[in-house]
């Protein structure tokens, strides 16, 4: 296509020479800093209710939320504290998460959110990538966190924990003991420079070992406009990402910026959710893909109207057209689904759906200030509509770069400023995105190239399946069999013939070879997403079993 098309729906975007470029949106940083743009909206807001938590109801207003966080900001100046500094926080969503967040971004530091379940191999390799200064930390986590430092021979580090536990420094402790007046006085550092490290973040470490995913505070400030996309403003909100999550960091502080109310609630529960999105009048919720499966899977959405609920939004893997098609029959007709793609090194969201779409497995058009190109895998040649390729983003909002690897940022982004995402995709004829699977996922069998992603989507569907990984275990002839792992609906009598024969459907290349397992739990990985390398591993035992 050498020309240019004009596509007419909400998130306009051209299509140039096969690239999809969205509307250059211009964001002017003026305040230099996102923290003064936080105590602002504080300030002006005092007796908005900023969040409640779920299970006692509790409340807290903005006026609370700003005295919370510059408390702790004005401790973390106090030990001297400066703009090359990485400070943790592990912790799972709890009422004061935030202010260890905030108060970070209020001096000028880099903020590093980790998973709160992390094991002592996990903590020393992340530990020793990020060397914190300062670390906030659950009581579950504090103990392994304490001894990957001791392990890794990093004895400078500063300890505080939400709550109580042993001789630990409590976060409410250190915020006790700045004055009044050093709260009145305060001023948020100003950042001269934009490209200055904001936050490090973790990639989905599906394959291997997290990468740290670097975000400047220009990158971050713009990043957080271009999630006003959401549509969160005055809402009140519902997510349980944690700060580990890019999802989870943008929502809190997206939700603060726009005015909106959060509900903390722990733990998903399907009926349980439910029950918070009625009592608290929930209007915008995010929930992961694996969450949805699992909610549809259970049979409560038909039992709750959820008048409140206007939108609900999904990202981050692919979700089956099946599961779709349930969510939609079952949620009431005034609430909008839609699903998005983005990722980590880019910062936010690249394509979502809009009402132009025209199919509901897409994951939209793209959004502004990105632009996206499917490209040949072996010559890099940039393909047209319905060319499955890799797909690949440009954007302004880029990280930095992988912390301390140029290597793999070296891999990552080309020299025309091309981040490779390694996802195989392709768009349509009118700029609508698809995703396929991840490249590295597909296996090789008898010379045929299989997708898990379209085996998993057909075990999915069977009613007696909540979910199903497909991975590949080596064989001497064939080269690769698929084999699948499957958590089944609780008191279902699915066989593992009857999902073999399920997949021979698509093909005798696409047939469960490898056979199948069912488990209790698939494994995760902190982000959310399947843990394949773990999955690959089970696999392996299998056989040798």
């Amino acid at each position: 296509m050498g020309s240019k098309q004009e596509i007419t729906q909400p998130l306009n975007f051209v299509i140039d020479n096969n690239v999809l470029k969205g509307a250059e949106k211009n964001i002017n940083v003026q305040t230099k800093t996102i923290g003064k743009s936080l105590l602002k909206i504080f300030s002006d807001n005092p007796n908005h209710v900023g969040q409640i938590e779920a299970e006692t109801g509790k409340q807290t207003r903005y006026s609370e939320m700003r005295e919370n966080s510059i408390r702790c900001a004005r401790w973390l100046q106090k030990q001297g504290i400066n703009h090359e500094d990485v400070v943790t926080i592990c912790t799972p969503n709890q009422l004061d998460a935030y202010i260890p967040c905030i108060a970070t971004f209020l001096v000028g530091a880099v903020y590093n959110p980790w998973h709160h379940e992390t094991t002592l191999p996990m903590a020393r390799h992340l530990i020793n990538l990020t060397r914190p200064k300062f670390i906030f930390a659950c009581d579950n986590s504090i103990k392994i966190l304490k001894e990957a430092a001791i392990l890794e021979r990093l004895h400078d580090i500063h300890f505080v924990v939400f709550g109580k536990y042993l001789n630990f420094v409590s976060l409410r402790d250190i915020m006790r003991l700045q004055s009044n007046k050093e709260v009145l006085e305060f001023e948020p550092r100003l950042i001269e420079n934009p490209d200055t490290p904001a936050m490090i973040l973790f990639s989905s470490g599906t394959t291997g070992m997290p990468k740290g995913v670097t975000h400047s505070y220009q990158t971050l400030f713009t990043n957080l406009e271009n999630f006003k996309l959401l549509s969160i403003k005055n809402c009140v909100s519902l997510w349980y990402s944690s700060l580990y999550w890019i999802s989870g960091t943008l929502c809190m502080l997206q939700t603060i910026l726009a005015c909106a109310t959060r509900v903390v609630h722990a733990n998903f529960d399907p009926e349980e959710t439910c029950k918070v999105i009625e009592k608290y009048n929930v209007n915008w919720f995010f929930i992961p893909p694996s969450l949805i499966t699992y909610w549809c899977k259970s049979n409560v959405l038909s039992k709750y109207k959820m008048q409140s609920l206007k939108s609900l939004m999904t990202g981050g893997a692919k979700l089956s057209k099946e599961i779709i098609v349930s969510l939609k029959r079952d949620l009431q007709p005034h609430v909008q689904f839609s699903q998005g793609y983005g990722m980590t090194e880019i910062g936010g969201i690249a394509s979502i759906q809009s009402q132009s779409c025209q199919s509901i497995e897409s994951v939209g058009f793209v959004t502004p200030n990105m632009q996206i190109k499917i490209i040949d895998i072996d010559t890099a040649e940039i393909l047209g509509p319905n060319q499955q390729g890799e797909l690949c983003i440009k954007t302004p909002t880029v990280m930095i770069g992988y912390y301390k690897n140029a290597a793999a940022t070296k891999e990552a982004i080309d020299e025309q400023g091309w981040i490779h995402t390694g996802d195989k995709a392709y768009f349509s004829n009118i700029g609508e995105i698809f995703i396929v699977d991840r490249l590295k996922e597909v296996m090789k069998f008898r010379g045929h190239h299989v997708s898990p992603s379209e085996i998993e989507q057909v075990l999915n569907a069977h009613d007696g399946v909540i979910e199903a990984a497909v991975v590949p275990v080596p064989h001497e002839l064939d080269l690769e069999r698929p084999m699948a792992f499957v958590k089944k609906v609780p008191g279902s009598k699915v066989t593992e013939e009857e999902l073999i024969q399920l997949s021979s459907t698509l093909g005798e290349t696409k047939k469960l070879w490898g056979g199948v397992v069912f488990v209790d739990e698939l494994p995760y990985t902190a982000s959310g997403k399947l843990s394949r390398k773990d999955l690959k591993e089970m696999a392996k035992r299998c056989i040798v079993n």
